[in-house]
């Protein structure tokens, strides 16, 4: 492991190898090579049915293996297939068109006024209970959602306030530890149907977050977990963080909503870690980079591809499991007596779907039409799927 700057020599090599290398070094190349030959060394893992279907698939994109569709001209008969893409959380390019998607549904809910980041943590000592039992994951959500009810609640009793929010589960650290926090898009307001009225929210009382979502999350496990197994460790907790876990705004570094949006949903349909922080790939080791948390600095780790692949496939999660969630106004449960103006209307929002499908993106990124016949120069349409 090296530690240094983005100034450092050691880094600025690194940097350089990367602008000039031939090969793009792959997470898909990493799972080719020794996937198999991992499950073959660790037969005793306990490996989820989710990450064998995820990582087939990801193998299996853009090959006959999945089958494919067959577009036909109506005028000449000519033929193009295309091979089906696998939609896996493994593929980091199925994982971006996804991704876009979920981006743009999000702002298109977003009312126009101003929001913040918030950011929901817990202590090292807890991570191990939510990896042991993935459900409970759905206490992040529901203790970060009840502190800020709560709080608003309280502090707006009269008015009845319905606060507005949307919740994103990252289980992953820089490292690709396991790590799971909730990140928050917080409005800086909320809708208050009593008096129909839009009511400002200049401040958010973090130490006050803090307390009560350590309550309420501890509580929660406690009453899963047990007494007998779990009071021990509440108590310690109790005794270590007086101040309650750490929930905090980072300063935003963003400049718009829809930065923040993508940055938050980056990885919710992809590998945590994007193929450009590789540096490089010898056939066994892997070496990356990513910049730590508390301090700034540089990391770059030489790890071998087992211990890869074990940091990768822990964050898959669960079937059906959702990693974004709507809150308050953003739910869609949820009726207003008073009209919002949303950030992106709906037929922009429509328009960025159309933009992100397959025709549009190779249109986009290449300038060339992959549905144009060769031969007539006609537009080339739908005939039928093929599936093996």
């Amino acid at each position: 492991m090296i530690l240094c700057t983005e100034n450092d020599k050691e880094f600025i090599n690194y940097e350089d190898k990367v602008k000039n290398r031939k090969t793009i070094f792959t997470i898909k190349r990493i799972f080719k090579d020794w996937w198999n030959k991992f499950l073959e060394n660790y037969p005793n893992l306990n490996i989820r049915d989710v990450v064998f279907n995820n990582v087939e698939r990801m193998l299996k994109c853009q090959t006959w293996d999945l089958g494919y569709a067959i577009f036909k001209c109506p005028d000449c008969g000519n033929e193009k297939i295309v091979p089906h893409t696998c939609k896996s959380r493994m593929c980091s390019s199925c994982g971006n068109k996804y991704n876009v998607q979920r981006a743009t549904s999000i702002f298109s809910k977003l009312f126009k006024y101003k929001h913040r980041h918030v950011v929901f943590t817990i202590p090292e000592d807890l991570r191990i209970y939510f990896r042991k039992d993935r459900k409970r994951l759905n206490y992040l959500f529901k203790a970060a959602s009840i502190t800020v009810n709560y709080w608003i609640k309280e502090k707006y009793k009269k008015k009845d306030i319905i606060p507005a929010y949307i919740s994103i589960l990252h289980t992953f650290g820089r490292s690709l530890i396991f790590n799971p926090h909730i990140h928050m898009i917080l409005m800086d307001g909320g809708i208050s149907n009593k008096c129909k009225e839009f009511v400002k929210i200049d401040f958010f009382s973090y130490p006050s977050f803090r307390k009560r979502f350590m309550k309420v999350l501890l509580d929660m496990l406690e009453e899963d977990i047990g007494k007998s197994e779990f009071r021990k460790v509440k108590n310690d907790l109790y005794f270590r963080y007086k101040e309650g876990f750490y929930v905090y705004a980072p300063p935003s570094k963003f400049k718009s909503y829809v930065d923040l949006i993508k940055y938050v949903c980056r990885y919710v349909a992809r590998p945590v870690m994007a193929e450009s922080r590789i540096i490089d790939y010898d056939g066994e080791y892997v070496t990356f980079w990513y910049q730590r948390h508390e301090d700034d600095l540089i990391i770059i780790e030489k790890i071998h591809a087992y211990e890869f692949i074990s940091r990768i496939i822990v964050h898959i999660p669960d079937y059906n499991f959702k990693q974004i969630r709507f809150y308050g106004a953003y739910h869609n449960s949820t009726i207003l007596k008073i009209d919002v103006v949303k950030l992106l209307p709906k037929e922009k929002a429509d328009y960025k779907r159309i933009l992100n499908n397959w025709r549009s993106l190779i249109l986009l990124s290449f300038k060339s039409d992959p549905l144009i016949c060769p031969v007539c120069k006609n537009i080339m349409i739908y005939y039928n799927s093929v599936y093996t």
